[in-house]
């Protein structure tokens, strides 16, 4: 499995933190301006796309750690005497 680029995970990052700005800034607001809802709408989007991805990458980092350890430390079975 291909791991995900640190620059491009850097970026999702930026981009999960300026929508909870986003997403504060709607909550804060109390006019009846329907762009905030439409901005705090879209940030939520941003928000659960950087954690899946975040996840998918922490899950692939433990496959391949799980399948490393069972490759390096798993003893061969023992034959029996016939």
């Amino acid at each position: 499995m291909k791991a995900i680029q640190d620059s491009r995970l850097d970026e999702f990052e930026d981009v999960a933190m300026d929508s909870v700005k986003q997403l504060r800034a709607f909550f804060k607001y109390e006019g009846s301006d329907s762009r905030y809802f439409q901005k705090a709408r879209l940030a939520t989007g941003m928000i659960s796309a950087y954690a899946r991805l975040r996840a998918s990458e922490t899950n692939r980092m433990a496959v391949e750690q799980v399948a490393g350890r069972m490759l390096v430390d798993t003893p061969q079975p023992k034959r029996l005497k016939s």
